[in-house]
C-alpha cells in the first residue's frame, strides 16, 4: 500500500523559511562590511582631527585679527581689502570648514 501524504503524528516537522528575516540579514551584513571599508585607521583619524583643529584655529585667529584691525590696535593690509579678504566671512568658513573635516561622516 502506498505511503500516505498526510503527516504522521510524532514525525519531526520541516521548518518553513523566514524569508524576510533572511533579507534583512543579508542586508546588515552588507552595511557590515560597507562601514568596515570606509573605517579610519587610528593615523588617519589623528591627521584628520589635527587637520581639522589647524583649519578651526586659523579661523579663530583671522577673526582676532579683524576684530583688532576694527578697534585700530594695528593694520595689516589696507582697511578695504582686509574687509574682503582677511574679515569675518572668510573666519566663518574657516571655522565652518573645520568643523566639516573633524566630522566623521
Amino acid at each position: 500500500m502506498p505511503e500516505s501524504r498526510v503527516r504522521r503524528r510524532g514525525s519531526p516537522q520541516g521548518k518553513r523559511r523566514d524569508k524576510p528575516r533572511e533579507a534583512q540579514a543579508r542586508e546588515t551584513q552588507a552595511a557590515q562590511k560597507q562601514a568596515e571599508t570606509r573605517k579610519l585607521s587610528p593615523a588617519a583619524y589623528t591627521r584628520r582631527r589635527v587637520l581639522g583643529w589647524s583649519v578651526v584655529a586659523l579661523g579663530v585667529l583671522i577673526g582676532v585679527q579683524h576684530l583688532m584691525h576694527h578697534l585700530g590696535f594695528f593694520t595689516l593690509i589696507s582697511p578695504g581689502w582686509d574687509d574682503l579678504v582677511a574679515g569675518y566671512p572668510l573666519a566663518a568658513i574657516l571655522g565652518i570648514a573645520g568643523a566639516i573635516v573633524l566630522s566623521r561622516t
